[in-house]
């Protein structure tokens, strides 16, 4: 017969806890797993099913979740992948702000849907390079990378008291990827439609009489499709190179330049 002891079994218990609580952070912002679709209990399984894969792995110091250490511990863990989730979900959202800026020039900034990734309205060509973007990610093994870096964090940032403020501040600064990504993808299509505009206003005011600007609008949309279509191949090759950049930063800021790619 198999006796339990309950200290035992309550220090396993408080362990396990400790290492679920950076994968549930991770998990509720990362790209694709913090998707509208994937419910709750679905999150709460991987979670566990990730925790449980690396428990025997990890060393988990003993620590009193109920004193003033345990609380910071715990919330040290959920800064730490929230971070890490936050850092690679700084790509989508450099992708959505892209897709604004080209809907606005394409004249398609009021057709919006809801969008299923945040579960916000927004323009129809977001939401069709933020599933471009999701397809490079997935074939690209992003969620493998992701998966790989957080098992990483616990070797290079064990469980602890250990606050790198530089680190956080760096996340903070990481934050203008959202803008200098979005205008590098989105400076294509941006430029091509601008010159379009141009050669319209040029003709218009050479020959007033073929009154262009009466259809303007259709052609504005149909030139913008057309140009989205040309710069899909520098769009596709601009978020990869995004998402190496994330990846790129997580294991500068929070693993250090010798964690594993």
């Amino acid at each position: 017969m198999i006796l339990l002891n309950q200290d035992i079994v309550m220090k396993e218990l408080v362990a396990l806890l400790l290492l679920a609580i950076r994968v549930g952070a991770l998990f509720s912002v990362a790209p694709i797993l913090s998707a509208t679709a994937v419910t709750l209990p679905i999150r709460i399984a991987l979670t566990f099913a990730i925790t449980l894969a690396i428990v025997g792995t990890i060393k988990v110091p003993e620590i009193d979740l109920l004193s003033p250490t345990g609380v910071l511990v715990i919330a040290r863990e959920a800064l730490l992948g929230l971070a890490i989730g936050l850092i690679f979900q700084l790509a989508f959202a450099a992708i959505t702000a892209a897709g604004e800026q080209i809907a606005g020039a394409m004249g398609l900034g009021f057709a919006a849907m809801v969008d299923p990734q945040t579960g916000s309205q927004s323009p129809v060509v977001s939401q069709f390079l933020s599933i471009l973007l999701t397809m490079i990610f997935l074939v690209t093994e992003g969620h493998h990378l992701l998966l790989k870096q957080l098992a990483a964090s616990y070797q290079v940032l064990p469980i602890g008291l250990d606050f790198n403020t530089d680190m956080y501040l760096g996340i903070v600064k990481a934050g203008s990827l959202v803008f200098s990504a979005a205008l590098l993808i989105a400076a294509p299509v941006l430029f091509l439609v601008f010159l379009t505009n141009m050669i319209i206003g040029f003709m218009t005011r050479v020959a007033p009489q073929m009154n262009i600007f009466s259809i303007g609008f259709t052609i504005t949309i149909f030139r913008g499709f057309a140009v989205l279509l040309v710069s899909l191949p520098t769009i596709g090759n601009g978020m990869t190179s995004l998402l190496q950049a994330v990846a790129s930063i997580v294991r500068d800021l929070i693993l250090g330049k010798g964690a594993p790619a």
